[in-house]
């Protein structure tokens, strides 16, 4: 790890405490307020601490599509998952800051945990069904009351920039709910770390791709979307090769 992306963690940390008073006025507006009230305040505590790092990285994103998303609605947005800044593309990038499905070990950064509560995030554990059913009712229940959600049909990072086999968890939600699936592709973040290890400057491409609709669709047709998702990400992946 260089001396650049030492220098950048270091930036990532002390922001975070710098940032414990908004973070205070968060939790107190997460506990008093309902979550529409409090929503344009938090994502603006977001953008302001997440824009300058990504600045300081020094990573463009070029954003697609946005036209795509239906924005009087609820919906799942499913990306590919290759790289540390996907989570920044999705924030920065989606036409209203969405919620995350994200694994429990982030959990024990404190801080993050923190902001991640007030932003209504949900932990997983997927070595604990009886937990991970419960996240899932939750997610649903975030849906259903007008959360738009992101979470990675992979489950984790690609090692390879390869896609990994697409799960179903944003099927079970969409069936539960009704909430469209947006299929998002992703394409650069891995070079931006994951592939040296060092935060590396870049641009980073991201497409939301068009709607499907889910009302209505048999289980049959549920339990076949993640194989379709995948070869959709795939496709634009092979046309931008």
């Amino acid at each position: 790890m260089n001396g650049f992306t030492l220098k950048w963690f270091g930036k990532l940390a002390t922001s975070l405490v710098k940032y414990n008073a908004p973070l205070k006025n968060a939790k107190k507006l997460k506990a008093t307020k309902d979550w529409r009230e409090c929503k344009a305040v938090v994502d603006q505590y977001i953008y302001d601490w997440l824009t300058p790092l990504v600045d300081m990285a020094g990573v463009e994103f070029i954003f697609e599509g946005k036209e795509n998303v239906p924005m009087d609605e609820p919906v799942i947005y499913t990306p590919n998952h290759a790289g540390l800044f996907d989570i920044p593309a999705m924030i920065l990038g989606a036409p209203q800051v969405p919620i995350f499905m994200a694994k429990k070990e982030i959990a024990s950064f404190p801080i993050i945990k923190d902001w991640m509560w007030v932003m209504d995030c949900v932990f997983v554990d997927r070595k604990d069904k009886t937990q991970a059913r419960s996240s899932l009712h939750n997610a649903i229940e975030m849906v259903k009351n007008g959360r738009s959600l992101v979470i990675f049909p992979e489950g984790t990072r690609s090692k390879t920039g390869e896609l990994g086999e697409f799960k179903g968890g944003a099927m079970k939600i969409a069936m539960e709910t009704g909430a469209k699936i947006v299929p998002v592709y992703i394409e650069g973040t891995r070079a931006c770390f994951e592939q040296t290890g060092n935060i590396t400057s870049g641009t980073v491409r991201v497409k939301f791709l068009e709607p499907i609709v889910t009302n209505g669709l048999t289980k049959e047709e549920f339990f076949e979307m993640p194989a379709k998702l995948r070869a959709i990400i795939q496709a634009e992946k092979d046309a931008n090769a």
